[in-house]
């Protein structure tokens, strides 16, 4: 199953890895391992991908499922 960077970069349109590492000008070996979580971006590059993506940088660096505000929580 693909990781959040996975889809947020399909939902900004780019369908391969090729096309987003063309894009952020780096390397698509670079691409792959940041959507499998081997390395993160960095502050530099994670702009870029928010800009490329139209998304925040929240939404690189935070995994879709890390808050529980719609969760009941039970005492």
């Amino acid at each position: 199953m693909a990781n959040h960077l996975t889809m947020l970069r399909k939902k900004a349109g780019f369908k391969t890895a090729k096309e987003a590492a063309k894009s952020l000008s780096i390397s698509m070996g670079m691409v792959y391992q940041m959507e499998q979580n081997i390395k993160q971006p960095s502050p530099k590059l994670a702009i870029k991908m928010a800009k490329s993506y139209k998304c925040t940088l929240e939404d690189i660096f935070l995994p879709l499922n890390t808050t529980n505000c719609d969760k009941t929580i039970q005492q």
